[in-house]
């Protein structure tokens, strides 16, 4: 079953996330909204949503490995 993966376009790099998820998932939903509802965050974490699932952190590897174990759950 695919999987939705959503940024948010104010966040900060979210580019390169999203990008890095692109290239090993480019089967899943991947959107880009203009907010994913976490507007207090976005501003200093990179953060992501997986099935709704909130994905946030300061580093980018660090959000791109728990994207990747929400993905796997």
């Amino acid at each position: 079953m695919s999987k939705k993966v959503s940024f948010c376009m104010c966040n900060e790099g979210y580019e390169k996330l999203m990008e890095k998820v692109k290239e090993i998932h480019g089967d899943f939903v991947i959107t880009e909204n203009k907010c994913i509802g976490v507007c207090n965050l976005c501003g200093y974490k990179y953060i992501a949503r997986v099935d709704g699932k909130l994905i946030e952190s300061e580093d980018i590897e660090e959000a791109y490995n728990l994207i990747e174990a929400s993905i796997r759950a």
